[in-house]
């Protein structure tokens, strides 16, 4: 099966409509921290935390431009929050450049005025008190 998108269930929501997602990235760890979604009984700030990143990046589209994204139709879709990337393109063309990119995933978020992606090792959700750049702050320590 050639690249495609899956649904990536982090087990945690983020309020959708909350323009002020936070990226800090320190060396080969990229901390996500956002807003936990109103109905999220634990309203602690949603704290997504990537290890051994080879590539990342966040920009276009925003949520109302996200089907002109490459990854569109290979099911970004049917994505609503987070998504994998299977047998990606991008992770195969960093394989040479970085010999930890092919032991690597391919994420992709999205978020409303943003989407980000990320090639790394490892993904960790963390839960943080205060706001979502308290809270990128934090987790980078």
């Amino acid at each position: 099966m050639p690249e495609h998108v899956i649904d990536h269930d982090l087990g945690v929501l983020w309020e959708p409509n909350a323009p002020e997602a936070v990226i800090v990235s320190q060396d080969a760890v990229l901390t996500l921290a956002l807003r936990a979604h109103p109905d999220d009984i634990d309203q602690r700030t949603v704290v997504l935390r990537w290890s051994g990143v080879v590539w990342w990046c966040a920009g276009a589209p925003n949520d109302e431009a996200v089907a002109s994204h490459r990854l569109y139709q290979k099911g970004l879709d049917r994505v609503l929050w987070s998504g994998r990337v299977e047998r990606s393109e991008l992770v195969e063309s960093l394989a040479p450049a970085s010999p930890r990119a092919s032991g690597s995933t391919h994420d992709v978020v999205l978020l409303k005025e943003e989407t980000v992606e990320v090639v790394a090792c490892a993904v960790e959700v963390l839960r943080a008190d205060g706001t979502p750049r308290d809270a990128a702050r934090i987790a980078l320590s």
